[in-house]
């Protein structure tokens, strides 16, 4: 047997769930294709405890190097397959090519960017259409730019390129943004900032690049608004199709269901983090973190190591 644990999933559920295997001296493995997720991509982080402000980056970075210090392992590949063996341990298949043999899995695997679908969406991704400020807001330093969403996500996203480009226009659905008021009230103070509520973007212009998008609500007299940039902030969605073709059970949204210890419906298999619906729903570092140690001390006491 190569491992006791695979964890798949090095975000910040992961990493942590990493820390205490190897304090635990489980032999485990960390497989991620980026270490630190969709964290990385915060521009600050404010309600990380012991620190008021802190990127989504450096904050990973720290757990990472903790990991390596915790003499854990962190294997940058995709798990294609988890292939269970009838002595219920699992054959890990990645994309590299490799075939990893452990006990216990522990899915971390967090969530992905839900997109708008829109005709030309995929073809305009890198040409104006974005979903990560942080990564690409600086290409639009002094350019007009468009948000899509209404909660905490787009507003840290708005105030970060609010200092970067000329205007930011957030497109809202609902009648009001549903972040943290704190945040809220600071988005709506910039003078470069417009929030347009009760509207939608139901369509993109432009060919070789992003040109305008089309609104279903007229705004100063027409259905185009023109920019250079659209970023998508409109939520999550959880990646939990690996567990799902383990015939792991989910919820009506797909997050995986989890027992208190972090235990699933599948034998010996585990999850922790964004992915799961466990800390009442509430999708927080903090709380993946949480999930993520829970996840790693249950492992340990099934496996009586003395």
């Amino acid at each position: 047997m190569d491992y006791d644990l695979i964890i798949i999933g090095s975000g910040a559920a992961g990493l942590t769930a990493g820390i205490y295997a190897s304090r635990y001296q489980l032999k485990n493995a960390i497989i991620g294709d980026l270490v630190g997720g969709l964290t990385t991509e915060a521009h600050k982080i404010y309600n990380w405890p012991g620190d008021p402000g802190i990127s989504g980056f450096e904050l990973t970075k720290k757990m990472a190097d903790h990991v390596m210090e915790s003499e854990g392992e962190i294997i940058t590949d995709q798990v294609l397959e988890v292939e269970p063996v009838v002595d219920g341990s699992f054959v890990i298949k990645t994309k590299s090519g490799k075939n990893i043999t452990c006990k216990k899995v522990l899915f971390t695997s967090g969530t992905k960017h839900r997109k708008l679908n829109l005709p030309r969406e995929e073809e305009l991704l890198g040409k104006g259409v974005a979903y990560c400020a942080t990564c690409d807001g600086p290409f639009f330093k002094g350019r007009k730019v468009i948000m899509v969403g209404g909660g905490n996500s787009v507003i840290s996203a708005a105030l970060y390129l609010a200092d970067l480009a000329s205007e930011v226009f957030v497109i809202c659905r609902g009648e009001s943004l549903k972040g943290e008021p704190v945040w809220r009230d600071e988005l709506i103070k910039r003078s470069n900032v417009k929030v347009l509520y009760n509207t939608n973007v139901v369509g993109l212009v432009g060919e070789e690049k992003l040109e305008a998008v089309t609104l279903d609500t007229p705004f100063s007299g027409s259905n185009e608004l023109t920019a250079e940039g659209l970023f998508v902030e409109i939520g999550l969605i959880p990646q939990t199709e690996l567990f799902k073709k383990l015939g792991g059970e989910t919820d009506q949204f797909g997050y995986i269901k989890v027992q208190t210890d972090m235990s699933t419906t599948v034998k010996n298999v585990y999850a922790a983090g964004d992915s799961t619906d466990s800390s009442n729903n509430f999708h927080q570092i903090v709380t993946a973190c949480s999930e993520g140690a829970i996840a790693a001390d249950a492992i340990y006491k099934s496996m009586n190591v003395k």
